[in-house]
């Protein structure tokens, strides 16, 4: 079979970004307007050296083109939104698309800044075809909601050639996408300008030209670079390309396009890294018990925390519910600008076990509560009680970490024992009977809280049941009352 690629090719990454974030919600009093009477707000992203590079429909509407200078665009329309273009956001949410699509494709490669090239050819029999893989893709590519121009070619130039064309066509008839490359003007190729006027000169001006002219014309006239790119065009050479591996942790930062000046409004942004998150857990079928969170707060300290889940999850919607709440008791000092999520450790989801006998649970899990409750009162707020081997009974029980399950076996077995001990042993000033003793303990010299004490257990004249004992110098003290 020969080989066939599919260019991607993302023109407004930068822009796609901030519209996935909602920016038309955005409060008066922050820095991007919202939209007024259901009208989008004109936004642009600026090239200091070229001018504007991406732009919203909104800004089309008003007459403003790319590589327009940004005073000829202000004039235009007065309320235009300007944000500085990025290299660092473009190349974070391309990777972000490599990584969905990686599950579908396995060969991808970072091709250009905007544009990722898969190799479809190795992957037609898996999916029965070419436009069953397309459809794949192109559910994979729709919740991100990014403008993307694609085509499929021979070889991984001649695809990004038609992909900057907008072909925008998905085919694997080889006189199809030869007919369509020939259409090219050779601006849109990756030949050099002077080449460009060289070949214009002589009367080349298109693809279809410069492929009908032989090798041995062109090397009298042209630097190897030409000779190369036209034979690496046609297929004749093989273009080196390095596919990618996805990383194996997640992380994800983004800039605000507006200012968050409260902290239940980071909602929103959250929610669209938190659903990236779910896709990359949800493709390797792992969960996560732990989100590190970075907030940058304008001209102040970035606030840090930690957002856990007992169970470990992977839904969007429950990490966005433990969020909430999280934030319910967050300050915020000055405007956050950007945010940051870290996903350090994950583990393979084990399934669900569910017993036939065990009837109707309830809504959710004891670790999830943990989570909810962690959430809302903070990580040190709960606890469990838990035994251990210390004959004294005001030491026998301790406080831990909630859930926490102590492994060891004890190697003391106390007697039997009351259900309700007072939290400081006192005076016995009732009349009792002795039933049963006495229980000697006498220990604790080594930690300087030594105890001498003899326990009985003991009937009231109302008929209750006591855990009492007597001290050496003939004291009695009420220890427990038994249910």
């Amino acid at each position: 079979m020969q080989p066939l690629w599919l260019y991607l090719h993302f023109p407004n990454l930068q822009l796609d970004s901030y519209h996935t974030l909602g920016p038309s919600k955005a409060r008066p009093n922050e820095q991007l307007e919202p939209a007024q009477d259901g009208v989008e707000t004109p936004v642009v992203i600026l090239d200091m050296q070229h001018g504007i590079v991406q732009l919203n429909q909104a800004a089309r509407f008003t007459g403003i083109k790319p590589y327009m200078s940004l005073g000829t665009a202000a004039a235009l329309h007065g309320g235009l939104q300007v944000v500085p273009f990025n290299p660092e956001i473009e190349k974070q949410q391309l990777s972000m698309i490599a990584h969905r699509l990686y599950m579908v494709v396995c060969d991808i490669c970072f091709f250009s800044e905007q544009g990722l090239l898969l190799r479809v050819d190795n992957m037609l029999r898996l999916y029965g075809g070419l436009l069953q893989l397309w459809n794949i893709i192109q559910t994979q590519l729709a919740p991100l909601n990014v403008e993307v121009n694609f085509a499929t070619g021979s070889s991984p130039l001649a695809a990004k050639l038609l992909a900057l064309k907008k072909w925008d066509h998905i085919t694997d008839d080889p006189k199809l996408m030869k007919q369509a490359l020939k259409q090219v003007d050779l601006t849109f190729t990756e030949l050099s300008q002077k080449d460009v006027t060289k070949l214009n000169s002589v009367g080349v001006s298109t693809v279809e030209q410069l492929l009908a002219i032989p090798f041995s014309d062109l090397h009298k006239r042209f630097d190897t670079q030409v000779i190369t790119y036209l034979g690496q065009l046609r297929g004749d050479f093989k273009h080196p390309v390095d596919f990618f591996h996805p990383a194996q942790r997640f992380e994800q930062y983004i800039e605000l396009l507006y200012e968050i000046e409260r902290s239940d409004l980071l909602l929103q942004p959250m929610h669209k890294v938190l659903s990236n998150l779910e896709n990359f857990l949800l493709l390797r079928d792992e969960l996560t018990q732990e989100l590190s969170i970075t907030l940058y707060q304008r001209d102040k300290e970035n606030i840090e925390f930690v957002v856990g889940a007992q169970q470990g999850e992977y839904r969007a919607k429950d990490w966005l519910g433990l969020l909430a709440l999280k934030l319910d008791n967050l300050i915020l000092n000055a405007p956050i600008v950007a945010l940051q999520l870290n996903v350090k450790n994950t583990f393979v989801r084990s399934p669900d076990k569910h017993d036939l006998f065990l009837g109707k649970q309830g809504a959710i899990s004891r670790l999830q509560l943990i989570s909810l409750l962690q959430a809302k009162l903070g990580d040190d707020a709960l606890f469990s009680p838990m035994t251990v081997n210390d004959y004294r009974p005001e030491r026998a029980s301790q406080y831990c970490c909630a859930l926490t399950v102590n492994e060891q076996n004890p190697i003391y077995r106390p007697p039997l024992r009351p259900s309700f001990l007072l939290p400081e042993p006192s005076l016995l000033t009732q009349h009792v009977s002795i039933v049963h003793g006495p229980e000697r303990i006498s220990t604790g010299w080594w930690d300087h809280h030594p105890v001498v004490r003899d326990y009985f257990i003991a009937t009231s004249e109302q008929g209750q049941w006591f855990w009492v004992f007597k001290t050496p110098d003939n004291k009695w003290f009420l220890q427990g009352i038994f249910s």
